[in-house]
């Protein structure tokens, strides 16, 4: 009985102190993220963001600096995907509507934008009807999806020195959707 005991208890001490130090990497691995952002270098931060996802894929901040990241280099996809299961894990969270916000705005810019080697942004034109429709109502998706997190932000955060920006964007996002509806009403009724 006393074998069993101190087996017992030493499986409980691993079990633990293993958990400890998994809790400890993924901490450092955020920390170390953190100031990889900070010093504007987000592929770095990409690269322990997902070491730290890995480890467990259930703490906000890896998947909220995640996608904060994935914005940073343009993949606004995977921003969505990273924002999308932050907010899964914390509900209401003002700054994840905010992210999700500028990944669902990114990422609709990037079906009809793309910027070239000198940085300007060139236009992307679908040959294929039908392949030009599917991308507007995907554009109107996702842009729509943007306004609707920015919202959220604005109500949570009302006081917030960054809202009237915000309230900004909605705006003209709004001009946009209004004008690619009406576009893409025209194409559908043909």
């Amino acid at each position: 009985m006393r074998k069993l005991l101190a087996f017992v208890t030493l499986l409980f001490f691993a079990m633990s102190t293993s958990a400890c130090i998994h809790t400890l990497a993924v901490q450092e691995l955020n920390e170390i993220a953190a100031k990889y952002l900070d010093d504007g270098d987000a592929k770095s931060a990409i690269s322990r963001l997902e070491s730290s996802i890995d480890l467990d894929p259930d703490v906000y901040e890896s998947r909220y600096n995640l996608a904060v990241a994935y914005v940073r280099v343009n993949e606004c996809e995977k921003a969505i995907q990273q924002a999308e299961a932050a907010n899964k894990l914390i509900k209401n969270e003002p700054a994840i509507n905010y992210t999700l916000g500028v990944a669902y705005d990114c990422a609709a810019h990037n079906i009809f934008e793309k910027t070239n080697e000198d940085g300007e942004i060139e236009e992307i034109t679908y040959s294929d009807p039908v392949e030009n429709l599917k991308m507007g109502l995907k554009f109107i998706d996702y842009l729509q999806k943007a306004n609707d997190n920015y919202k959220k932000y604005t109500e949570f955060v009302p006081a917030a020195d960054d809202v009237s920006e915000v309230q900004r964007l909605i705006l003209q996002n709004d001009e946009k959707l209004q004008e690619m509806r009406a576009k893409y009403k025209q194409v559908k009724s043909m």
